[in-house]
């Protein structure tokens, strides 16, 4: 059991890439902090799930775009376990707007929830993490922090700021044993991604399908593991082939 005895948060664990990440880490003894932004019916539902697993773990909800309320969420962990061995910033803000009609309300929000709040957990993290002198943050990206996508400059610029961030904060933990990455996964199929938006992809991807999110509960899985621990501050691209020249030629992707 490879993450026997240790606390891994895992945000915007509700659905998809999230939930698989949590029942994952759950399926190999892991205790789960099951986070979404309300006590919604889908939040108690993936709770559920993960406890059966993980009976000892818990829920906290909290609505990232709150700086008080990740604050005050870390409080809880840090009385309820007084420790946490593994940060997965998981939780996105994205929807598709034209470039010209982008708010300010709008690139605010996206930004607070893919990059200010992965900022501030991370750093309550760490500070948590360096008392036990070791720890494992990964962040979940998306190809496009490289590759630009019509519609979502608010989304890409976001996501290509989480990765520096990653950089950043693997150079300036390193000393204290704390290994930082980033996944970048292509086209996976959930809940952001309907059916006729997943056949749009296929033709477009090597690998002739749409990914799912146990293929980036693995990796994340892996990296969190002790087997990853002479690896930070890389991003590793999980798309099937996306990447490889394909998405470029198709601007309706």
């Amino acid at each position: 059991m490879r993450f026997e005895h240790k606390i891994i948060l895992v945000t915007g664990s509700t659905r998809g890439i999230g939930l698989a990440t949590a029942l994952k880490f759950a399926s190999e003894g892991g205790t789960i902090i099951v986070h979404g932004p309300d006590e919604s019916d889908e939040f108690q539902n993936a709770f559920r799930q993960v406890s059966i697993i993980s009976p000892q773990s818990i829920k906290l909800p909290c609505e990232l775009s709150d700086s008080n309320a990740i604050r005050e969420m870390f409080v809880k962990i840090e009385s309820h376990y007084r420790r946490l061995d593994v940060l997965v910033n998981n939780a996105v803000s994205q929807n598709s707007v034209p470039f010209l009609d982008i708010t300010e309300e709008n690139w605010d929000h996206v930004f607070a929830v893919n990059l200010k709040a992965p900022f501030l957990c991370s750093q309550l993290a760490a500070k948590m993490m360096i008392k036990n002198s070791s720890g494992k943050i990964i962040n979940i990206g998306s190809v496009h922090e490289f590759q630009t996508k019509r519609n979502y400059a608010h989304y890409s610029t976001s996501k290509g700021g989480l990765l520096m961030l990653t950089k950043n904060m693997a150079l300036e933990l390193a000393e204290h044993n704390i290994q930082v990455n980033q996944i970048t996964p292509g086209a996976i199929a959930s809940a952001l991604t309907d059916a006729d938006r997943q056949k749009q992809f296929l033709s477009a991807i090597p690998a002739g399908k749409v990914g799912k999110p146990p293929d980036i509960a693995s990796m994340t899985c892996f990296l969190a593991s002790n087997e990853a621990d002479y690896i930070t501050g890389s991003s590793f691209v999980v798309d099937g082939g996306l990447t490889l020249g394909f998405c470029a030629s198709r601007p309706d992707l």
